[in-house]
Order: structure tokens, then sequence, then C-alpha cells
């Protein structure tokens, strides 16, 4: 039943993922029982007492599939709007990443030596930023039959504008036969480098055990998975290392028992 199923008919999204899975390891499941087999025949026919008869291998078992779903020609419906959805968040994802990592300011950590004709480096957000937005004028000139396009504006711009044009024309891209798989898992690919700067993923946890130490409100919080601990209020916004902040916690709870 289950090689009846063309998998190069598949959506190639995620959703099929499990069956191609599946699929494979049992194929593999396969020809490892029939290497086995062939073996036993061979230890079979020269068996002799009193050596105990070799066991014959089990062929593998047929592994339960979930319902095939084929590509329309390359992807589902579902993962057309998972992947087109992913890439409509790159833009924001891209902004929040350079905002927390200060790279507005393209400039590394290491200064730039007065007199030296070395151009100061690009950060590393700026740097991944930049990529970004090679890849999406790349597939901007894929999908025209161009080399490339020059960047339009600043790089932040950029970004927004080469998003959006494909995220236009991402139900056409998915659809080209040509393009459709590769466009599909390298949006994925930088979905995943960036999906933990996407502010529709960020959770954030209030933290009411400490008052802020420099307004005294009751105003930090962290964004789940980050090492530092900022005080929400626009007039303040102290920031504080995690372990500052556990000191500070530390230190209200023996105020509290001591009262």
């Amino acid at each position: 039943m289950m090689y009846a199923v063309d998998l190069d008919r598949l959506c190639a999204g995620q959703c099929m993922n499990s069956y191609r899975r599946k699929v494979r390891t049992h194929q593999a499941a396969i020809i490892a029982y029939q290497q086995a087999y062939a073996e036993w025949i061979i230890e079979a026919d020269a068996w002799h007492p009193p050596l105990p008869y070799p066991v014959e291998p089990e062929p593998p078992v047929e592994p339960r599939l979930p319902y095939p779903v084929f590509g329309e020609p390359v992807y589902c419906p579902s993962c057309v709007y998972e992947i087109k959805a992913m890439l409509s968040k790159l833009d924001g994802a891209a902004c929040m990443y350079l905002r927390e990592a200060d790279g507005f300011r393209g400039e590394s950590e290491q200064a730039k030596v007065s007199g030296s004709s070395t151009p100061a480096s690009l950060s590393p957000a700026v740097e991944d930023i930049d990529d970004l937005d090679l890849w999406l004028r790349s597939w901007k000139g894929a999908y025209l039959g161009r080399d490339t396009f020059a960047r339009s504006g600043g790089l932040a711009d950029s970004v927004a504008l080469g998003t959006a044009w494909l995220v236009a024309r991402a139900e056409r891209i998915l659809a080209h036969p040509d393009l459709a798989k590769d466009f599909g898992e390298e949006v994925a690919g930088w979905y995943r480098r960036l999906r933990r700067y996407d502010p529709s993923e960020i959770v954030v946890e209030r933290l009411r055990g400490v008052r802020c130490p420099a307004c005294g409100g009751l105003t930090l919080e962290r964004k789940v998975g980050d090492d530092k601990v900022t005080c929400r209020m626009m007039t303040c916004e102290r920031v504080l290392k995690l372990s500052e902040y556990r000191e500070l916690a530390d230190e209200a709870r023996k105020a509290r028992k001591a009262c």
C-alpha cells in the first residue's frame, strides 16, 4: 500500500515530512532485512548438528502512514499559507533583531583606529540582515528572470520593500515547478534564524516580586530566553543583568521573611 503512492507527488512541505521519513526508514529496513536473509540462507545451508539452527530474520513491519497530501503542484494550500506567513514575518523579525542588537548604528564592538583607511566592519546583526536583503533581492531577480536588483534606500527600508514584494507574489512562486521547492525551504530557513525576534513569538514575563532599582515601580519584565531584565516604564527603561535581578529577588524574599 505504501509504495502505491508516488513520493515525488507528495506536498514538499512539512506536512508530509513524517510520511517521507517513515517510508524511507522502512525502505532502509527492507534492504537490511534482505541482506540479513541472504546471510541466513548461507548459514542455514551450511548448518550441521549439534550447532543451533540459525534464527531466520523477521521482515520489518510496514509502518502506519498518515493520509497522503499531494502538492498543487508543489505544495498543498496549507503549506503555501504557512510559508507565506513565515515570509511576511521576516520584515518585523529583522527590525526587532536590529533593534535588540543596536544594529542600526552598523558598528562592531571594535572601534575604528583614527586615521585608518580600513572602514569599520559591520555588526553581526547588520551583516545578517544585509544577507537577508540580498536574498530577498535575488529572489525578486529570479522571479523576473534578472540577475539581481540594487538596494532600495536604507537596509531596513529595502528589507521591508523586498519582503512585501515577495509576499505579494509568493503564491505564484510556490506554484512554479522550478522555483517553489527552493524558495519554500529558504523561507523556512530564514524564519528559523530570525524566529526568536518575531514579535508574535516573543513571550514577555512580568516580574512582580522586585521593584525597579531606578524608578521603584513594579515594572520589571523579561523576554523568555533573554539574559536581561528591563523596566517597561518609558521614562526609566533600566536594564539589569539576569544575575543582578536574581540577587535583588533573593534580597526581597529575605526582607519579606524578616517581616
